[in-house]
């Protein structure tokens, strides 16, 4: 696993600390952001495969439980907003 660093609200770190410990849903604040970022990658690429305008390009199929595909923001020539997607290979797989 990689190490990164976010910046995040007060407001945000407060109620992580409510979900996080003994007591609470998640064993570590890192479990938490780590679950929330795969539950967001997931939402985030069925959305894009449900969209059109990506439909019209011609994406080939990968395996779901060796890849994830993750959009990025870019730019074209006329400062127009273009979604493209970086592969990444899974390595391993947490269990939980």
């Amino acid at each position: 696993m990689k190490i990164v660093t976010v910046n995040i609200p007060e407001s945000y770190l407060e109620s992580i600390e409510r979900l996080i410990g003994e007591n609470g849903l998640y064993p570590s604040r890192s479990e938490l952001i780590r679950c929330a970022v795969r539950e967001f990658l997931i939402k985030e690429l069925r959305r894009a495969n449900e969209m059109i305008k990506y439909k019209e390009v011609e994406i080939e199929k990968l395996d779901d439980k060796n890849f994830v595909r993750v959009p990025i923001e870019k730019r074209d020539e006329n400062n127009e907003p273009v979604r493209e997607f970086k592969t990444y290979k899974i390595v391993k797989r947490l269990e939980y």
